[in-house]
């Protein structure tokens, strides 16, 4: 066997080998599955070919086996649900990321690899306090989006009185139910009784704000000395429900109640729940549950969404119980304080008096939401911290790692921490060479244009400044930049940026112009210069609008009161300089009607001339004489203008005397020549040409010739005139004809 062949087949054989060994943990991992009646959290755990996993929130489990075929990755075997049992299958896709099956060859089942596995709550039963503490923090957990947790809270059920409920999914529902319950009441965790040593038995009292009603429930101890919920039968669960609902008029609340803020507790659930969906629609709602009126409006989303990040973290430090410790009436407009330290207090309040105004974290709570965090970071893991995910953020993993590796560099001068002031002069300087290279770029490639010339070096420097604010920009999220270091820096920059991009903007419109005049001479179809003028005069106005807008937008000045001091002071302008704007709308008149382009020929009033520049106010032309006229775009608009160079054929029409030898023989002779002297000539248009005998006069005979020349330029009309008249002399002396003084001129 060839030695290239033998190492071909060993290369394949290696790359199979190993794609096996990649498949072997293929299905290894937490999966989001769901069927027809229901779904939950499956863990799987693949050795070799064989699979195991497990339902927490079912007590199931499965088992099966891999196999590999044209499909791909295939797993068979078998799940287990109590006494139940059955068959399934199910397909790996290509990405590893999902899989598609049936159970028991009838209904479907699917699944997608969870990347962040929300493993459900330690359930604690070694006490009544315990006990429902565990329920209450697993039924918020599962209301949040982790079902499995529903599965931890039943552990911390007892169905004795209620001895039907054998099968899970009745089970589960019996839970679900009692949490619901739960959920309209208040309580606080403190005023949990615990039961005397020995007892087996404890009673819970949970009232309604606002209604007084009270929920009880009865809890016991078995026989391995853990405490459990008696569940309540369902009459008792129907008749305390209709108690607890009379207040909502009977009616359970929506779902989505909650994101009215019309509590503490809805502001407390809707900024936990938005900030768990952080990267998706969630943000809006968090950001919905702060008071941010304390900042700047231009500041306040970027401060808005580092606050809400730092909020989230101290919530986590401090702990929570239970949404349900929080108030949930919204009747009552009295602030809930919620966390008080010397470095502030986390408070939530009615934004406004109104009976509707949600409730808000307030807006001291934000500014001093820094300080909370630095006073709660130390803290041990709490005995339960808030349902829903802590969304990731680049400024806190940078803090960690320096945390981890340089904790020095932790101390604070004025509003930065030490790494925070070092990172963001580095970036600086690296920003500044990056944009250094990029500002040089361009300006060469500026430069090699058609008709462009070098830039010049205020230009340079305005794109350097603003590439380098460019780069710059995502530094005070990455870092974290405090509030108080934003509210002067941001506008100051910003503004810096807008004069920046208004200058840089004005050379790149003028190198525009001079590249779209420099490809015109190239081509030889006509341009509309009028257009083009006019296109690149509003341009270059609207980047000084546009410069004034994004300085008054950096420098929190509302666009209200803009738009009404422009709108005042455009009434005084307008009746001040109504002239100009005349000359403006008359170019734009120019514009649509066409009546001329660049180069043509002109005649109005008393102006003759070519037309040289149509600008904004008025149009140049430079006349007969050399000089150049400034026509108003509005006074032109309003006069006649006769366009001669559009003019498809040039009149020329002679009067030529002839003052001797005119007989009628040699006159007849000279009007045929000069017909076939036209005839013969392209310049002329000999259909449209007249000659004869005009006048009889003392001094003469006079004959008229009328034609038409059929050129488009004044310097080839004046070259056929000129060949024509020297051809009229000769044929009138060869026909013996003296033409007397004025011999050809033109007709009046």
């Amino acid at each position: 066997m060839p030695m290239r062949r033998l190492l071909l087949l060993l290369s394949m054989w290696l790359l199979s080998a190993a794609g096996v060994a990649r498949a072997e943990g293929d299905w290894t991992g937490t999966w989001e599955t769901h069927w027809r009646d229901s779904g939950g959290q499956m863990i799987l755990e693949q050795e070799g070919d064989t699979v195991i996993g497990r339902y927490p929130l079912q007590h199931g489990r499965i088992e099966g086996k891999t196999r590999v075929d044209v499909r791909g990755s295939l797993l068979e075997g078998r799940w287990f649900v109590g006494t139940q049992s059955g068959k399934f299958i199910a397909v790996l896709s290509r990405d590893k990321r999902t899989f598609t099956g049936r159970l028991d060859d009838s209904d479907w089942w699917t699944g997608v690899r969870t990347l962040r596995p929300d493993p459900p709550p330690r359930i604690d039963l070694t006490s009544p306090r315990e006990a429902f503490t565990s329920f209450v923090i697993a039924g918020n957990r599962a209301r949040s989006g982790n079902d499995d947790s529903w599965g931890a809270a039943a552990e911390a059920i007892d169905f004795g009185k209620a001895p039907g409920l054998t099968s899970r999914s009745e089970q589960l529902r019996h839970v679900h139910s009692l949490f619901t319950l739960i959920d309209l009441t208040t309580f606080r965790y403190g005023s949990i009784p615990d039961p005397p040593p020995g007892a087996d038995s404890a009673t819970l009292r949970l009232e309604q704000l606002r209604s007084n009603v009270v929920l009880t429930l009865a809890m016991r101890r078995d026989g391995e000395g853990k405490w459990r919920i008696l569940v309540p039968s369902d009459d008792e669960m129907r008749a305390t429900r209709t108690a607890l609902l009379a207040v909502h008029g009977g009616k359970p609340p929506a779902a989505d109640a909650f994101r009215r803020l019309q509590n503490p507790r809805d502001a407390m659930r809707a900024f936990l729940e938005g900030m768990a969906d952080w990267d998706g629609n969630g943000r809006a709602l968090a950001l919905a549950t702060l008071d941010l009126s304390g900042f700047p409006e231009l500041l306040r989303r970027t401060n808005g969404e580092v606050s809400a990040h730092f909020l989230r973290r101290v919530l986590d430090h401090i702990g929570l119980v239970g949404l349900q410790s929080i108030p949930n009436d919204g009747a009552s407009r009295d602030s809930y304080v919620h966390f008080v330290h010397d470095a502030g207090s986390i408070v939530i309040a009615p934004a406004g008096a109104a009976a509707d105004a949600p409730w808000q974290f307030t807006a001291e709570t934000i500014a001093h939401i820094r300080d909370l965090y630095l006073v709660t970071e130390r803290l041990p893991p709490p005995r339960a911290t808030p349902p829903g995910f802590i969304p990731e953020s680049a400024f806190f993993t940078l803090r960690g790692h320096v945390a981890a590796s340089a904790p020095i560099l932790l101390g604070r001068l004025r509003h930065l921490e030490y790494w925070q002031l070092l990172g963001a002069l580095t970036v600086f300087a690296a920003a500044l060479g990056v944009a250094w290279v990029g500002a040089t770029l361009v300006c060469s490639g500026l430069r090699r244009l058609p008709g462009a010339t070098a830039a010049p070096r205020w230009f340079f420097w305005a794109l350097h400044l603003l590439m380098t604010l460019a780069l710059m920009s995502p530094v005070p999220g990455i870092f974290g930049m405090a509030e108080g270091f934003r509210e002067y820096s941001i506008p100051f920059w910003g503004v810096v940026a807008c004069i920046a991009a208004g200058v840089v903007a004005w050379h790149l419109l003028y190198t525009a112009g001079r590249v779209l005049a420099a490809l015109a001479k190239r081509t030889t179809t006509p341009t509309d210069d009028i257009v083009v003028t006019l296109l690149l005069a509003s341009a270059r106005l609207g980047i000084v609008v546009a410069s004034a807008l994004g300085a008054a937008f950096f420098l929190s000045i509302p666009a209200t009161n803009l738009l009404a001091g422009l709108g005042i002071g455009g009434l005084a302008l307008a009746f001040a300089s109504r002239e100009t704007l005349a000359n403006f709308f008359g170019a734009g008149i120019l514009v649509s009607d066409r009546p001329f382009r660049r180069g043509d020929w002109i005649r109005t009033g008393d102006i003759e001339g070519s037309v040289e520049l149509v600008g904004i106010r008025s149009t140049r032309v430079r006349t007969a004489q050399d000089s150049v006229v400034f026509v108003p775009n509005g006074k032109l608009v309003d006069s006649t203008i006769n366009n001669l160079g559009t003019r498809r054929h040039r009149l020329v029409k002679l009067q030529l005397l002839v003052t001797a030898g005119g007989t009628p023989e040699k006159l007849e002779a000279f009007t045929a020549a000069l017909r076939q002297r036209i005839a013969d000539d392209q310049a002329f248009v000999a259909s449209r040409t007249d000659v004869g005998v005009a006048a009889i006069g003392q001094t003469g005979i006079t004959v008229d010739l009328t034609t038409y020349a059929g050129v488009s330029t004044d310097s080839a009309e004046t070259a056929a005139r000129h060949a024509l008249l020297l051809d009229v002399v000769r044929l009138a002396e060869t026909s013996g004809l003296t033409l007397g003084n004025g011999m050809a001129r033109p007709a009046t």
